[in-house]
């Protein structure tokens, strides 16, 4: 049940993921920040007025456990930045996501990776040179991890899948919506052999 309070913590719009990541290292998990006193939130002195009132009003209209299922029905996992399988690499970033929301799996920590991403509208040429050195990675070992875009992005994900390789598509909208809808059928294969991610709720 723990997960289903990060969830609503990593869900709070207007507040931002620096301000969730140092509210929850003072608690022992998200759920004493659930029932919080709201005089205690308006006095944490790194919390504006205005998210402090978020995180308040969160609470009124956010119903933990139902939410929760639902996530669960749609197969998405949550990772939140507390969570041991948060990937390291991310966590010592600048500005890491609270949580990270994933359709899959994520990203083998012990593997090499590589980033393949370029062009929407690229050239045959560069289409088939992509898809070259995607499958030669792939065959090495190397995790692909690309935005399942349109042109290089794509032909390089699709190249590491039929090469037998892992890829993973980090994606700029919920892992629920496959954007471009073009890319339906990779979006699909992708979680079979890898997986989708984004900081970004369902929806």
């Amino acid at each position: 049940m723990e997960l289903a309070y990060e969830y609503w913590l990593a869900c709070i719009r207007h507040v931002p993921a620096r301000k969730k990541i140092m509210l929850r290292s003072e608690y022992t998990d998200a759920s004493q920040i659930y029932y919080i006193e709201e005089t205690r939130l308006h006095f944490t002195e790194y919390l504006d007025a205005g998210e402090a009132e978020a995180v308040i009003s969160s609470r009124r209209s956010w119903d933990v456990r139902k939410n929760y299922e639902k996530l669960c029905e749609k197969n998405i996992q949550i990772v939140p930045y507390f969570q041991e399988e948060y990937p390291e690499r991310l966590r010592v970033t600048a500005d890491p996501p609270y949580a990270l929301f994933v359709k899959g799996r994520l990203p083998d920590c012990r593997k090499p990776a590589a980033a393949v991403v370029g062009a929407r509208r690229c050239s045959a040429y560069g289409e088939a040179q992509t898809g070259a050195f995607a499958a030669r990675l792939a065959e090495a070992g190397v995790e692909l991890i690309s935005g399942m875009a349109l042109g290089v992005d794509g032909a390089g994900q699709r190249a590491a899948l039929n090469a037998g390789g892992m890829t993973y598509a980090v994606l700029g909208c919920g892992v629920d919506v496959c954007y471009p809808r073009e890319h339906i059928g990779l979006y699909m294969d992708i979680q079979k052999q890898g997986g989708i991610l984004s900081e970004y709720p369902p929806g």
